[in-house]
């Protein structure tokens, strides 16, 4: 009997997951990474002699496939069921947010949040009102922005709309005027189910607490690595792949392909014979990806009451937050009680053609509005633009362009992040979920029907239940907009800002409103 055989290009997290289902399965497997290294995005990489990450990554409770590696692999996690806000010129003072895992701590978001309690209300409403729409207007969502769905309601108040649109962009990196309303309706419908732990870390870097293990997996399944092995086309013959051509002349073949590279990467490759087996695959130009920039700072010395969860910089020109990874990651050096604060930068865009000495300083200047610190106080830092590596983000009508795992060509399968999944979202997750499908159809494709690769889909509120909540809050939804209304037109306030981005912003310039009392 003939060993089926398949060749995996891209190293990332969605082609492992790929290679390592066929490989359990007695495929014979070729995986074909372009660096020298497995992981892709969800790697390390060695710079000035230690691994530095991506940017800092997060393990919520609905992951469940994610977490189900993380489980087989033996790694433990270190869960949160909280986050702070930071205000410029605020600290030590902070503004502690908790899961929304229960009424305890629904009641103090409400009364402790951000905004004044009739705000916080009309923002938890906002949220209910966005997740209990029914599935029916799946193709509506996706072709309107939240933000745009959520301004045009009665009870949206200016200062839930700044909070929405803040939110949204720390979360994903993404524009608020980009993120499809569907996009926003799947993430608040999994992190209200599933609320504890809010957000989980790994005890240390995700090359080796979460990738190598998986290398090694792999290296005893028998997977066959391909390093510094550059794939530049695909070889088309009789409607099927025959080859994948590689940058230095050679040709590989296999009975099954799967294209696990970013789409930036994989539409570079719909050369004419490609395209004209599968035309749907060109809609893969329509899609948009944008960098998530990564600071990390070692700091000289302690800095008083930092919270050892995660941190946003509320107002932030640059969509700062930031973990101290410091206390967590054990094998880190320095000294005890030296900061080293993992930053992720949600609106590098400014930033692109700045040098990373000036990108570093000009993030630094906003950093030491927030917390006390000058940039003396730096030992060393690392910053990763992330530029050449941007992440796939989910706007307005990108459901439609998504590719399926599944493409018209019968030996041909897609897995990533931007590929139709389970779970409807581009990360981490997602990457996985689509991973899984690929591998699933694949196996049955080739007539396996038993034991078959298997999407967990994170669980959500009923519908019903969200709508009867929805109809409770009604009465106190409406007096807290009365009150947000008599506070816009007669005690107005401008939002929440760092000087940076009064500095960058024409619109907070001439705003004469005075800053909300706190």
């Amino acid at each position: 009997m003939t060993i089926p055989s398949a060749i995996i290009v891209g190293g990332g997290l969605a082609g492992m997951v790929v290679a390592r289902e066929l490989a359990l399965r007695g495929w014979r497997v070729i995986l074909i990474e372009r660096s020298k290294r497995l992981g892709g995005k969800a790697g390390s990489d060695i710079k000035n002699g230690r691994l530095v990450e991506h940017g800092y990554h997060v393990f919520p409770q609905w992951y469940p496939n994610v977490r189900a590696i993380v489980e087989r692999i033996g790694a433990r996690l270190i869960d949160f069921d909280r986050y702070h806000f930071l205000l410029p010129g605020g600290y030590p003072r902070r503004i502690t947010v908790r899961g929304p895992s229960g009424l305890s701590a629904m009641w103090h978001f409400v009364f402790n949040g951000l905004l004044p309690w009739y705000h916080n209300i009309l923002y938890m409403y906002s949220v209910l009102d966005m997740i209990s729409r029914p599935l029916s207007e799946k193709s509506f969502l996706d072709r309107v922005s939240q933000i745009g769905l959520i301004r045009g309601k009665w009870y949206t108040s200016e200062s839930v709309a700044e909070l929405g649109q803040e939110n949204v962009l720390k979360a994903s990196a993404i524009p608020v005027y980009d993120l499809s309303a569907m996009t926003a309706k799947r993430i608040a419908s999994y992190w209200l189910r599933q609320a504890s732990p809010f957000l989980s870390i790994l005890p240390g870097d995700l090359q080796t607490v979460f990738i190598d293990p998986q290398v090694h997996e792999l290296e005893a399944l028998g997977v066959e690595f391909r390093y510094d092995c550059e794939v530049c086309g695909v070889v088309m013959h009789e409607g099927g792949v025959a080859a994948v051509a590689l940058r230095d002349g050679t040709e590989l073949s296999a009975d099954v392909y799967a294209l696990c590279t970013p789409f930036e990467v994989t539409r570079t490759w719909l050369q004419d014979s490609l395209y004209k087996a599968d035309p749907e695959l060109g809609n893969m130009h329509f899609l948009e990806a944008q960098p998530m920039a990564a600071l990390h700072l070692h700091l000289r010395r302690e800095l008083p009451d930092l919270p050892g969860e995660h941190v946003f910089l509320h107002g932030s020109y640059y969509g700062l937050s930031f973990i101290d990874v410091g206390r967590h990651w054990k094998e880190l050096d320095g000294e005890h009680g030296e900061p080293q604060l993992s930053f992720i930068s949600s609106n590098y865009g400014p930033l692109n053609a700045v040098s990373k000495e000036g990108a570093k300083n000009l993030l630094l200047e906003e950093i030491c509005e927030y917390l006390p610190m000058t940039p003396a106080n730096v030992k060393n830092w690392e910053l990763n633009p992330n530029t050449d590596v941007p992440l796939f983000i989910n706007t307005i009508g990108a459901w439609s362009n998504r590719p399926r795992p599944r493409t018209k060509i019968k030996n041909l399968y897609l897995a990533g992040d931007y590929v139709k999944n389970a779970i409807d979202l581009a990360c981490m997750e997602g990457a996985v979920s689509s991973a899984l499908e690929a591998a699933a159809q694949i196996l049955e494709d080739h007539g396996e029907t038993e034991s078959l690769p298997a999407v967990q889909v994170p669980p959500e509120w009923p519908r019903v239940l969200l709508v009867f909540a929805r109809i409770l809050m009604f009465p106190v939804v409406a007096v807290a907009r009365v009150i947000a209304w008599l506070e816009e037109k007669f005690s107005p306030h401008r939002p929440d800002a760092s000087e940076v981005r009064i500095k960058a912003t024409p619109k907070l310039q001439m705003d004469s409103r005075p800053p909300r009392k706190r």
